[in-house]
C-alpha cells in the first residue's frame, strides 16, 4: 500500500511539472508598443526598452512571432523628478514611476500591470532611461507574476474565442485570402484547449494556399521557359520553381520540368537550384506547421498598423 502510494504521489508530481512546463513554453502573441499620448521617450532609449521589454517576455515563458497586434506589452513612465546636474560631465537624474501593461488593444481591456519606482542617472537622457529601465529584473517574483496573469487572461481569451477565429479563417479561405487565414489561426497558442483543432485547420488551409501558389509558379515557370529556351530564362524559370512547397499538388510537375530545364540549359552555366524537401529527422507535421507560421508572419509584416495610439516596435 504504502510502494502504492509512493509511485501515485510520484505520477502526480510529474504530471503537474509537466504541465508546469508545457505553461512556461506556450508562444502567445504579445507584441511591445509604446503609448503615442505618453512621454516622448529618444528613438536610441525606445529600443532599448523594447529589447528589454521582450528579453522580459523570453524570460517568462512568452516567446511569440506573429506580427500580432491584439495583445500587446506597453510601459508607462512618469516623472515623480527630474534635474540636470551640472558637470563635468553633466548627468541627468530621474525619479521615475515605471508602469508595465498587458493590454488587448482591440477590446481595450487591461489584462495585467505592474508598477514600481526607480532613481536612474545618465550622461544624457538617453540613458538615464536606459539605467532606468535596467533596474527592472526579468527573473523577480513581481514581474514573473505580472506576466502569468497576462498570459493566463490571454490563454483564457483563446479557450472562449478559437472557434469564432477558425471560423473566420475558414471564410477568408474561401474568399482566396488564405495568408490572412493564417495569420489568424496561427496566433492561437500551443497551450490553448483549441489548438489542435486549430491546426487542424490551419494545415487544411495551409494546403490551399500551397496548390494554389504552386500552381502560379510552375505556369509562370513554364511560360518564361518557353519564350526564352536559354540560360537566362533557364536560371529566371528554376528560381521559381524552387519556391514551390514540397507538399503542393504542382510539386511534381515543377520536379519534372526542373530536371527538363537543368538538362538542355548550357553546359558551362552555374547550376545552384534544387527543390525544396521536407527534413526527414523532423515531423512533416512539425515542419508544415512552421511553414505555415511562416506564412502568416509573413503577411503580418505586410499590414498597415490598425491601432492609432500605439505605436509597435518590431
Amino acid at each position: 500500500m504504502y510502494t502504492f502510494m509512493k509511485r501515485l504521489l510520484l505520477f502526480i508530481l510529474l504530471l503537474c511539472t509537466s504541465t508546469f512546463m508545457m505553461a512556461q513554453e506556450c508562444d502567445l502573441p504579445i507584441s511591445v508598443a509604446f503609448s503615442t499620448e505618453s512621454e516622448q521617450i529618444p528613438q536610441a532609449a525606445q529600443r532599448a526598452i523594447a529589447n528589454k521589454l521582450k528579453q522580459i517576455l523570453t524570460q517568462n515563458g512568452v516567446s511569440g512571432v506573429l506580427e500580432y497586434e491584439q495583445f500587446a506589452l506597453v510601459p508607462k513612465f512618469e516623472f515623480l523628478d527630474k534635474h540636470i546636474v551640472a558637470g563635468p560631465p553633466v548627468k541627468h537624474v530621474y525619479n521615475l514611476s515605471i508602469t508595465l501593461e498587458i493590454r488587448d488593444t482591440q477590446e481595450s481591456t487591461l489584462f495585467s500591470t505592474y508598477t514600481t519606482e526607480v532613481n536612474a542617472v545618465g550622461e544624457n537622457e538617453t540613458k538615464a532611461y536606459m539605467a532606468a529601465i535596467r533596474q527592472i529584473g526579468p527573473q523577480s517574483q513581481q514581474i514573473k507574476a505580472f506576466i502569468s496573469r497576462g498570459r493566463s487572461k490571454i490563454t483564457a481569451y483563446y479557450d472562449k474565442n478559437y472557434q469564432r477565429i477558425i471560423q473566420k479563417a475558414r471564410l477568408l479561405s474561401k474568399m482566396n485570402n488564405n495568408e490572412e487565414a493564417l495569420y489568424h489561426i496561427m496566433s492561437i497558442p500551443e497551450c490553448c484547449t483549441g489548438y489542435a483543432t486549430a491546426m487542424d485547420e490551419a494545415l487544411s488551409i495551409f494546403q490551399t494556399h500551397i496548390d494554389r501558389e504552386g500552381e502560379g509558379l510552375l505556369m509562370k515557370a513554364r511560360a518564361i521557359w518557353a519564350a526564352g529556351n536559354n540560360d537566362e530564362a533557364a536560371a529566371e524559370a528554376a528560381y521559381l520553381l524552387t519556391q514551390i512547397d514540397p507538399s503542393s499538388k504542382a510539386y511534381k510537375q515543377a520536379s519534372a520540368l526542373l530536371g527538363e530545364i537543368k538538362e538542355k540549359s548550357s553546359k558551362n552555366a552555374p547550376w545552384n537550384f534544387e527543390m525544396q524537401v521536407y527534413n526527414d529527422a523532423v515531423s512533416l507535421q512539425k515542419q508544415r506547421i512552421e511553414a505555415a507560421k511562416a506564412v502568416g508572419v509573413a503577411f503580418g509584416k505586410g499590414q498597415q498598423r490598425q491601432t492609432t495610439n500605439l505605436m509597435f516596435v518590431r
